[in-house]
Order: C-alpha cells, then structure tokens, then sequence
C-alpha cells in the first residue's frame, strides 16, 4: 500500500526525467562500487553503508516576484545545494531528492582507516559530489587525528545534514543552514572524555576550501551566474557535552573569504555593488569569525531543537544573525513538530538599514517510521519575507507543501 501511495503522488511529474534521474543514481552507485557490508580481506576490513531520500514539493502560493531570473513565489530548501521550489506549477521533485554511499576501509591493528562519502543530486549542482575522503589514525583510545576532505561543522547536523532519515525535516530550516561552503580541505583533531555523568568532544580543525561554480551564488545573482568561492586559512572547532537527554553544542570558525563571478553574469539588481566601499561585496579577501550554538532536549516523548548562529564581518557593513526553535512529540511510530527559523542581516559600519535581507519560516512535519530504517514525512512551510524596502533580491512569501521518503542501507 505504501508503494501505491508513493506511485500516485509521483504520477504527475515528467516520467522521463525520473527515469533519466534514477538511471544516473544507478550508474553512480555501480561505478563507486562501496560495500554496503562488513567484509574481511588481507588484514582490511571494509564496510559500507548509504542512504536515499525521494522528495516532492508543491508551492500552494505566495509573492509573485521575478528576483534574479527565478518565477517566484520561491522557497529554497538548500542554499549551499541551490535547491529551489518555484512557482512553475505541479509537482517538483528535484530540490530535495538525493541519494548517497558511503564506504570505510580499516587497516587491522593499526589504527588507520579510509572514509569516502559520495552524493548524487539533481539540484543545479547536479552531479556526484565527494563531501567526505579523509583518513584516520587513532593516536589513543580517546584520540583520533583525520586528514582530507569533511562537512565543515558550523551546524549540528552539518555532518548528517544529507541523511534525510536523520532529520525531523523534510529539509532541513534554510534560515539557519543556508551558506555558500559546507565542507573544507584539511585536519582535524578529535578528542572524547568524560565528566561525571556527561561526556565531552572536542574538536579542533585547520583547513581551506574551493567551491566552484557555487549553488549559493546562483540563487542570489542569477541561474546563469558562475561565480567561484574561496574560504582560506580556516580555523576553529566545536565542542559537544551530553549527559542522557541534554545535550548542548557550540562552535567558533574564522577564516578569511572571497568570491568572484567568473562570466560575468550577474543579478542587475545587485549593480549598486559596484559603488560600494564594503570588500566582501566587491568580491576582496576578507574575514569573517563564525559563532554557533545549539542546545537540544530529548526526553520520553519530547523532543526540542535549538540552534543559533552569529556571523560577523570585520570592516563589512553587514553581520548575519540566525535562529532555529523546534518542537515535537512521538507518538508511536508518529512524529510531529513545529519549527520556527529565522534569517536576518544587520547594517553596520555605515551600512544601509533598509537593504538588509531578512526572512521567517514557520514549519509544521508530520514523520511516520515506516521501519527501523526507512520514514514517510509530510511538512508545510509558510516563509514570510521581512527584507528591507531597498533589499535587492526579494524571494517575498511562500507557502510549500513536501513529501519525503527517507531509508538508510
């Protein structure tokens, strides 16, 4: 009944784009070739895993706008991603649909692993993406050292935040989880301990990452925009404590950053950069210092989710605030929360008050467990827009319906 359900609400997207769509996932995972089992061979041991999540949306209304080439009324529920439901009609099915394996080589006795995550999406990034190929070495019981390629942790769930089956979301509140970089190119030191009856992780990390042609980018200044992003001399490291249901999380990032559009192409509505003495809008190398905290509660029945995020800019004329609160109960194999986030910009240094960008979202998901590895959610976001009249890229309001079906393998 289930699959029947699924078929019917899939029925009025374009089947040939589905069958183009999975094809691609299919020869994706036959060329990666991961082991989804644990497996001994010449003292290594392999293991694998991966993870799927089918998603539709419909937008039920909202502002008719046009902002940089998009028909609008918009709701972006991956700004890292460029994932985007807009006001074409029907079903779309593309913004959050993604499929990902994941595989770990280990070296017996000593300490020494490989990881590799790979993920195939059909957003205008499309394509497959390596977000993790980084090694391992266990220099105690409590300490590992890793070197290569990682989800950058400025969020909670950055290091899941491509596993539906891991998220109470359909996606995930783009108010708070919405940047132009997501993973970086270095070390990272990990430290586990404990306190009594809480237990502590440390880590700490140095790195770099070249993102091109970035999705973020292109939700702002245009579907035909390329631009190039460069976050450089990044440092910083988060620590979680958790004791039974209370967890509590924070996190410090710096690193320097700078963008640059590589055709050209750019939202006309962003040419006031041009007369502009703040350098990160004209694209110079500058600073930025990232500051996140979340607190989360999961408790019998309840669960509570709580993040916050500040970014400032040193010598900017911006700094970037965001804020996530969510609410939910279990009953059974059900789940329902409501979740509040919000996004807004803040003028300094001489910076215009009125052309800030700004944004509420207001969520209400229904989760059903299917199995121990599989789920059904449904959710209704209504996004209101809170930009300054000057703002120059104005998505307006929203209001999106998505269906998601998440597994884990």
């Amino acid at each position: 009944m289930a699959f029947q359900k699924d078929f019917l609400f899939f029925s009025t997207i374009d089947h040939q784009s589905v069958r183009r769509y999975f094809s691609r996932i299919l020869a994706t995972a036959i060329t990666l070739a991961f082991p989804v089992h644990a497996e001994t061979l010449g003292g290594l041991d392999f293991s694998g895993s991966g993870f799927l999540t089918l998603g539709a949306g419909k937008m039920l209304g909202g502002s008719a706008t046009t902002p940089a080439n998009y028909n609008c009324p918009c709701f972006i529920s991956d700004f890292a991603q460029g994932g985007v439901y807009d006001g074409r009609g029907g079903v779309q099915w593309k913004p959050d649909s993604k499929m990902g394996l994941q595989g770990t080589v280990a070296v017996q006795d000593t300490g020494l692993s490989f990881t590799a995550q790979a993920v195939v999406r059909s957003t205008p990034s499309a394509g497959v993406d390596f977000e993790w190929a980084y090694a391992s070495y266990k220099l105690t019981d409590n300490t590992t050292i890793q070197l290569g390629r990682k989800r950058l942790p400025m969020f909670y769930y950055s290091d899941v935040q491509d596993i539906g089956f891991a998220l109470p979301w359909t996606h995930l509140p783009s108010q708070v989880y919405g940047w132009e970089v997501v993973n970086y190119n270095g070390i990272n030191l990990l430290h586990q301990t404990n306190f009594g009856e809480w237990s502590a992780t440390l880590n700490l990390l140095a790195g770099s990452e070249n993102q091109k042609d970035s999705g973020y980018w292109k939700i702002y200044s245009g579907k035909q925009n390329q631009t190039d992003v460069k976050w450089g001399n990044i440092v910083g490291g988060d620590v979680t404590l958790s004791s039974g249901p209370y967890e509590a999380r924070l996190v410090y990032i710096q690193s320097n950053t700078k963008r640059q559009s590589v055709n050209g192409v750019w939202n006309p509505a962003l040419k006031a950069y041009a007369v502009t003495t703040d350098p990160y809008l004209l694209g110079q190398v500058t600073q930025q210092k990232i500051y996140g905290a979340a607190f989360n509660v999961d408790k019998d029945s309840w669960l509570a989710r709580s993040e916050f995020l500040f970014i400032d800019h040193p010598g900017a004329t911006f700094q970037d605030f965001a804020q996530m609160l969510g609410l939910g109960r279990r009953f059974g194999s059900w789940q329902v929360m409501t979740t509040v986030s919000r996004y807004y910009a803040k003028a300094t240094n001489g910076g215009d008050p009125l052309a800030q960008e700004a944004h509420i979202d207001r969520a209400i998901t229904v989760r059903y467990d299917l199995t121990p590895t599989s789920d059904v959610k449904v959710q209704f976001d209504s996004q209101k827009d809170q930009s300054g009249p000057r703002w120059a890229t104005r998505f307006g309001d929203a209001r999106l319906l998505t269906f998601t079906y998440d597994q884990v393998f």
